[in-house]
């Protein structure tokens, strides 16, 4: 809120012409008073965007994160595949997913070769009626799991099920892996609450940006993943692509 003033006003005791030091300090306490009463004014008024609603259309994306290569020992590193499933990767719900599945495959490929521990997980369904639970048999055919590959089933956080254990941790511990590659959808989801998850467990995480897919064509989905997960002093994330993942 802007403070007028009239050229009278302003000029306040000054107005008579006096020039004594009285007057002159008349004046200056004047002037104080109007200058703290234009501060209260200033701060008293809301800006016109102090929340996030406010400034929503404003908002613009930060820069891309900074990739890392990384070679990982395979002896100590457990990729987990994430609900790739026909019913979650598909051209009309996660083009990407689809688009990701012959890198994922490579990486896949890779791992078993060098040794790696490979986890696949499945999600419940919430309306068993209308959508049926997921079974193994549902993964896309090119990343499909095989031999005694083992699962966990659970919604988001991988690690558990409501307040039971999935059986990752003592998967992983067992191993002993002390590193963890998600892939998979979705990337807000799954791969989100996992990693976060696992890195609070103590592991050191590695997600492949290109190798997570969110809802949609937009892409918001993933790029808030990645910033979320490298944006944090509280745990610690490493982000890469699928390409820059070698195994020693």
């Amino acid at each position: 809120m802007a403070l007028r003033l009239t050229a009278k006003q302003a000029a306040g005791p000054l107005e008579i012409t006096k020039t004594t030091g009285e007057r002159t300090i008349s004046q200056i306490r004047y002037l104080l008073q109007l200058a703290a009463l234009a501060a209260m004014l200033s701060y008293a008024v809301p800006s016109s965007a102090e929340t996030i609603i406010d400034e929503w259309q404003n908002i613009k994306a930060p820069p891309p994160p900074q990739l890392q290569a990384v070679t990982l020992d395979p002896k100590t590193t457990a990729l987990i595949m994430t609900d790739i499933i026909k019913q979650t990767c598909n051209n009309e719900r996660r083009s990407r997913c689809v688009a990701s599945i012959p890198k994922i495959e490579k990486l896949l490929t890779a791992a078993r070769a060098s040794g790696v521990t490979v986890i696949y997980t499945l999600f419940p369904s919430r309306s068993p009626a209308t959508f049926p639970n997921p079974v193994i048999s549902d993964y896309i055919p090119a990343v499909a799991p095989k031999g005694d590959e083992p699962v966990v089933t659970s919604f988001a956080d991988k690690f558990m099920l409501g307040d039971k254990d999935t059986g990752l941790q003592k998967i992983l511990k067992d191993k002993g892996i002390t590193t963890v590659v998600p892939v998979g959808v979705v990337a807000h989801n799954g791969i989100l609450f996992t990693a976060v998850e696992a890195a609070f467990r103590g592991f050191n995480v590695i997600v492949p940006v290109d190798g997570m897919a969110g809802n949609g064509p937009s892409g918001y989905d993933e790029q808030a993943t990645a910033h979320i997960l490298t944006d944090s002093i509280v745990y610690k994330v490493t982000l890469t692509s699928l390409d820059m993942i070698k195994f020693q």
